[in-house]
């Protein structure tokens, strides 16, 4: 009997919705937009645990494609949701009956800066500094929020900032293998950041007797209701070309330490 392992009687159905969801990779570069990247990781971490169930956004487009009507509802609700932070509970209860999930999980992701706060797709940003030299700093910030679609009612949420790119860092993307260098920044940080500390939240509104749930490598120092990280994630990513340089002298630069709050 004290051996005997815990046992879930039954998993939770989420689905996971990142605001670009319409906006499939409508960049210069043709990358996947941050929310999306986020998205995929937490997709992946719910399916590899018992916990809860989701679907992957390629399914979701899918099903999204033969029903104009809510498709069309759905993309005016992602974007008033993007860019004032308003909830259509309507639309995304109307989702949520479709699609037969009770929660949703908004997912955002976008760069700011100090001096005029406007936001920024983290590709335009660096379209931006690439282009032309800018003497403030950029931040990435993303924002996870969990709705209960049968209640109208927002069951957990956070927010995770991290410094992008110091003042007067200079960018230089000359091919797509540059670029493709600062993608896989980007991906470095979801994996080992954001996406994992998102995961572990939401299983523990779900089941909160449940103690490190996703991952019991997972390097958590707790402190209130904030997950406090420090993680090597590179400002400047590295690369593997021998003339590289990534500042002066080619030295390596490893990243701030993380808060989700």
């Amino acid at each position: 009997m004290f051996f005997q392992g815990q046992v879930f009687a039954k998993s939770f159905d989420v689905l996971v919705l990142p605001v670009d969801l319409m906006n499939k990779k409508q960049n210069y570069y043709g990358f996947e937009d941050v929310s999306e990247i986020v998205s995929d990781d937490v997709i992946a971490k719910f399916e590899a645990s018992p916990y809860i169930n989701s679907l992957n956004l390629y399914s979701l487009r899918e099903k999204l494609a033969v029903n104009q009507s809510l498709n069309s509802k759905l993309n005016q609700a992602l974007l008033k949701y993007k860019n004032s932070n308003y909830i259509d509970y309507d639309v995304f209860k109307e989702l949520s009956k479709e699609f037969k999930f009770n929660s949703i999980l908004l997912i955002s992701s976008y760069a700011e800066s100090d001096k005029n706060g406007v936001k920024r797709s983290v590709w335009d940003v660096f379209d931006l500094l690439n282009a032309c030299k800018v003497d403030y700093p950029f931040y990435i910030v993303t924002n996870a929020v969990l709705l209960d679609n049968v209640n109208d009612i927002v069951m957990w949420s956070s927010s995770y900032s991290k410094l992008l790119l110091e003042k007067g860092n200079v960018v230089s993307i000359k091919n797509y293998i540059d670029a493709d260098k600062y993608l896989e920044n980007m991906r470095l940080y979801s994996q080992d950041v954001v996406s994992k500390d998102i995961v572990q939240n939401v299983i523990l509104r779900f089941f909160p007797k449940t103690i490190r749930p996703v991952d019991n490598k997972l390097d958590l120092k707790e402190s209130g209701d904030m997950l406090r990280f420090e993680k090597n994630i590179p400002v400047n990513p590295k690369s593997d070309r021998p003339d590289y340089d990534s500042e002066s002298g080619g030295n390596e630069f490893y990243g701030e330490m993380i808060l989700g709050i």
